[in-house]
C-alpha cells in the first residue's frame, strides 16, 4: 500500500509533456466487454511465464528494475496494469474472481498453458485470487508484503490506523478518491514532496531503502504512471481489500511462498500471516528487521524461487 517497490531501467523510459511514452515491451488487448487491458513484458522472451502484479497505487513499470534479473533467471515477466491504472480500463463490477477472469483471458491470448504469479503489496489479493481460480494453470505463487484477508476477521493485532484504512475509509469511495486525488496532484507538482507524503509511516528499514535515490525515483514514476488516468484504480483496490474475499485462498493448491518484513508498517502483518496460513502449500518467510520495501533490493531472491519452483514443472 503506497510503498510497493518497483522500478524502471535507465534509458528505457521516455517522457513527453509529463507522461510516460510507450515502450517496445508495451501491449494491450480488448476484452470481451470492450475494456482494455495493458501490460509490459520484461525478462527472457522465451522464458518461463510469470504474471507480476503491482501494488496500490502502481503500474506495469514496477517490474522494469527486475528485467536483467528475470533474464538471468530465465523468466518472461508479464506485468499488467490493474483496473483503472496506467493503460487498463476500470471494471464495472470489480472482484477478485472478475480479475482472475481477466488474467485467464490474458493467458489465453498469450498462449500460456501454465504460468506463475507474483503479487506485491496490494497485488497480493489479486495474485492469490488467480491461483485460487486456476490452480491447474498456476505453477507457483509468490507474495511479497501482501495485503491479506481483513474484513470480517477477528483480529486483536490489527492497528487502529489499519482498521480505519481498511474499514470505513475503504468502503467510502469518495474518501479514497479524495485522498488519492490529493496525492496525484502533489506528485504532478513535485514527485519529491509526494514521495515524502507517501512514506510518512514507513519503517526505519524502509527509510534506509528510500535513501537510495534510484529506488525513490522509480517508485515515484510508477505512482505517476499508475495514477495518470485518475484514481479509479486505488478506489477499486480499497473497496476489494475492505470487503470479504470472494475467492478462498484454500483453493490455491499450488506451491507458494510469502515474504513479510517483521517491521512492515504498511500492511496489516496479522492479515498477511493469516493469508499464509490459509494457503495449503505456503512457506511463510518472516524477514527479521525488514520493512515493506524489502523486495526493492531482493528481486533476485523472489525470482530465483519462482524460477526454481516453476522450472521443475515446465511444460
Amino acid at each position: 500500500m503506497l510503498t510497493g517497490a518497483l522500478g524502471q531501467g535507465a534509458g528505457q523510459q521516455r517522457r513527453s509533456g509529463g507522461r510516460m511514452q510507450p515502450d517496445a515491451g508495451d501491449a494491450s488487448m480488448t476484452l470481451a466487454d470492450g475494456r482494455h487491458l495493458a501490460w509490459r513484458t520484461f525478462g527472457a522472451p522465451d522464458g518461463l511465464p510469470l504474471i507480476a502484479l503491482h501494488g496500490t497505487p502502481g503500474s506495469r513499470l514496477k517490474f522494469e528494475v527486475a528485467d536483467p534479473l528475470a533474464r538471468a533467471a530465465g523468466l518472461r515477466v508479464i506485468a499488467p496494469d490493474r483496473w483503472g491504472y496506467g493503460g487498463s480500463s476500470p471494471h464495472p463490477s470489480a472482484s477478485l474472481r472478475a480479475f482472475a477472469d481477466d488474467v485467464q483471458a490474458l493467458a489465453d491470448r498469450l498462449g500460456l498453458e501454465r504460468f506463475s504469479v507474483l503479487g506485491v503489496s496490494g497485488g497480493g489479493p489479486y495474485a492469490t485470487g488467480v491461483a485460487a481460480a486456476m490452480p491447474d494453470r498456476v505453477a507457483a505463487l509468490a507474495l511479497a508484503a501482501p495485503v491479506g484477508p481483513i474484513a470480517g476477521e477477528p483480529d486483536s493485532e490489527i492497528t487502529a490506523f489499519h482498521k480505519l484504512c481498511f474499514g470505513p475509509i475503504a468502503q467510502t469511495p469518495a474518501a479514497v478518491g479524495a485522498v488519492f486525488q490529493a496525492f496525484r496532484a502533489v506528485l504532478d507538482v513535485s514527485p519529491d514532496v509526494g514521495m515524502r507524503m507517501a512514506m510518512v509511516r514507513v519503517a526505519r528499514a524502509d527509510r534506509r531503502v528510500l535513501k537510495q535515490r534510484e529506488v525513490a525515483a522509480r517508485l515515484g514514476q510508477t505512482f505517476i504512471e499508475g495514477l495518470r488516468p485518475g484514481v479509479s484504480g486505488p478506489v477499486t483496490d480499497l473497496g476489494i481489500f475492505g470487503a470479504p474475499w470472494d475467492l478462498d485462498p484454500g483453493a490455491a493448491h499450488v506451491p507458494a511462498r510469502l515474504w513479510l518484513g517483521s517491521t512492515d508498517n504498511n500492511v496489516p502483518r496479522s492479515a498477511a500471516r493469516r493469508l499464509a496460513a490459509r494457503l495449503p502449500r505456503c512457506e511463510f518467510v518472516e524477514l527479521a528487521g525488514e520493512g515493506h520495501l524489502w523486495i526493492a533490493n531482493n528481486y533476485a531472491t523472489v525470482l530465483g524461487w519462482i524460477a526454481a519452483t516453476h522450472g521443475g514443472r515446465r511444460d
